[in-house]
């Protein structure tokens, strides 16, 4: 009986050295919601999660050491202690989980994308593939694969006019765009300041920034909507100074401008403190802070329906609250959806062959 084992072992040994017998990697990993999940799919969403993890990484962390990574501990943005292959386990069935929900509501709502939407995702997805093919190939997922997810992506962004649109299943209501406007969006007068020196991209180190958001705090203090841009035009040469860039009146000038800014949006681009203060600006009133990391944001909040009606801005206000309703709508749907996944199959696929480089 040893004999015949040891045999066995032998011949596995060598059926595992010859290139035609090999473990295959499965077309599928099972279904969810009904709907059969490629191999592609699922290697491309947890290729994502991985990604997502390596943004949380702490100093000490190496991401490119994918084996020792994935048995670290990460801290979520919600603040949860996690290991990374529980986060990048969740993660993926939660991206899966999405797909599946946006390719069922919009069928279910009779959507198709428009032509303009479908050449921007074919445009994405070229450019991922010029930029990561030979990444992405080596970690599984094919050209169509891209194509299909970027398409999926745009799908979801159709869905806030299919549910939420003035021709959709439940339009919004001028009085619920209207309370969006006013205290989940913000319309500012602004100027964004580089914190790095435009000859030698050179970055500001902290007391540079310091003094630079100190000058920018100083000049729109007192400032009203009259007088706020020739305040801000005016200290501009000062503040670009600090790191030792020169800048025009006139420059300064060109660099005044209006635009709108959402919750979501800063909750991305500054700290929770900086957030707080920006949402808590009455109209007239002004902020100078970091913004993104790599620049300040002088800005003074404004009422927009001063100056303009809710038809010139419909569109933007409904994509915002349009865009954090069908998120929250797909979430919920896709947390209802039977998973159906094959062990064995998503085995052959584990998170540990994930390359980081080419």
């Amino acid at each position: 009986m040893k004999r015949k084992l040891l045999a066995l072992a032998s011949a596995l040994a060598l059926c595992f050295s010859l290139a035609g017998c090999t473990i295959s990697t499965p077309d599928t990993v099972g279904t969810i919601g009904g709907q059969e999940i490629s191999s592609g799919l699922y290697l491309l969403a947890q290729f994502d999660a991985y990604q997502q993890a390596a943004q949380l990484a702490g100093e000490d962390q190496d991401p490119s050491n994918v084996g020792s990574f994935l048995g670290q501990t990460i801290t979520t943005e919600d603040g949860e202690s996690v290991t990374v292959r529980d986060f990048v386990a969740d993660a993926t069935l939660e991206d899966l989980r999405r797909y599946v929900a946006v390719e069922d509501r919009f069928a279910q709502l009779g959507g198709e994308l428009d032509p303009d939407a479908a050449a921007q995702a074919d445009s994405y997805a070229d450019q991922l593939l010029e930029n990561y093919g030979d990444l992405y190939a080596a970690n599984g997922i094919g050209e169509q694969t891209l194509r299909s997810y970027e398409q999926n992506l745009f799908k979801q962004a159709a869905l806030v006019d299919l549910i939420y649109g003035a021709e959709g299943e439940t339009p919004l209501t001028d009085e619920q765009l209207t309370d969006h406007l006013e205290n989940e969006m913000l319309y500012i007068r602004y100027t964004t300041v580089p914190l790095y020196n435009l000859s030698t991209f050179a970055f500001a180190d902290e007391e540079q920034t310091a003094q630079m958001l100190d000058l920018a705090g100083q000049a729109i203090a007192d400032s009203t909507p009259a007088t706020f841009d020739d305040a801000v035009i005016a200290a501009l040469p000062d503040i670009y100074a600090v790191l030792g860039t020169e800048i025009t009146a006139e420059e300064a000038a060109d660099q005044m401008n209006n635009s709108f800014i959402s919750l979501s949006e800063m909750q991305g681009s500054f700290s929770e403190e900086d957030t707080q203060t920006l949402m808590q600006l009455g109209f007239g009133q002004t902020a100078a802070v970091e913004y993104g990391g790599t620049s300040l944001l002088i800005a003074m909040r404004q009422d927009p329906l001063e100056t303009l009606t809710l038809d010139t801005v419909r569109s933007t206000v409904l994509s915002d609250l349009g865009t954090t309703l069908v998120t929250q709508d797909i979430a919920q749907a896709g947390e209802a959806l039977e998973v159906s996944l094959d062990s064995s199959a998503t085995a052959k696929l584990p998170a540990r062959k994930i390359k980081t480089s080419v």
